[in-house]
């Protein structure tokens, strides 16, 4: 899960009203989500289709914005998906929509160009399309197929050598093979753990890991979520 688009510096401030009585539920904070994402559905509709950057950003912001309320959720007591299971089942439906919507969309714009290069779109268009990729789960030949592509770009400096690395371990996890780079991690016992074991010793790793930008295996791992309200999470 990566948050940084610009776009989300506002929302930090848009959540539910905690009112006289604590924190906000988790309904509450999810009701206020939809409206949101409903006003970002809204401009994204309106775009006109040959206006490509502005559609792949304003995906993209939907697709950082409901993750986003997964970070808030779980920080907020009583939030967490073990004390609001039925709300969290609704936001894992809305995010996974969303997911195959971008994937659609992407798919569709890379049967015409061979990537959003950086020489030719920008650095985030570049880092906007790979996370559309990455969180496209549910179509893993169509990752496979950017992988490729990435794996030819890299040489040329025309995506982030990181995002590379990041698509690396996210097939790895799904083929349950080895992870290169150790990026992908999940909670265990409220631990974040790796998803797969180290593909080498970790000297090795982090070797690899800093050619393409990435830090030490121990710096990622201090600043991971908290994972402790997630389910078996302790």
């Amino acid at each position: 899960m990566l948050i940084g688009l610009s776009v989300l510096v506002g929302a930090c401030s848009a959540r539910a009203d905690p009112g006289a009585d604590g924190p906000p539920t988790a309904d509450a904070l999810f009701d206020a989500y939809l409206e949101e994402d409903r006003a970002l559905e809204a401009e994204l509709r309106a775009l006109a289709p040959e206006a490509t950057l502005e559609i792949l950003q304003q995906r993209t912001a939907r697709d950082q914005r409901v993750r986003f309320l997964m970070l808030e959720m779980l920080e907020t007591p009583g939030a967490g998906p073990n004390e609001a299971t039925l709300t969290w089942l609704r936001l894992m439906r809305h995010m996974n929509g969303i997911d195959r919507e971008n994937a659609n969309w992407l798919k569709d714009r890379l049967s015409q160009i061979d990537w959003f290069t950086r020489s030719d779109y920008g650095e985030e268009a570049d880092n906007n399309a790979f996370l559309i990729v990455q969180h496209a789960t549910h179509d893993p030949d169509f990752m496979r197929d950017v992988h490729v592509r990435f794996a030819r770009l890299a040489e040329s400096g025309e995506i982030a050598p990181d995002n590379y690395a990041l698509l690396t371990d996210r097939l790895a996890v799904m083929d349950n093979a080895p992870q290169p780079y150790g990026s992908q991690f999940e909670c265990v016992d409220g631990e974040q753990r790796l998803q797969t074991p180290l593909a080498d010793p970790e000297a090795v790793v982090d070797a690899r890991r800093a050619e393409v930008g990435l830090p030490p295996l121990a710096d990622y791992m201090a600043v991971l979520p908290d994972c402790s309200s997630l389910p078996g999470g302790g």
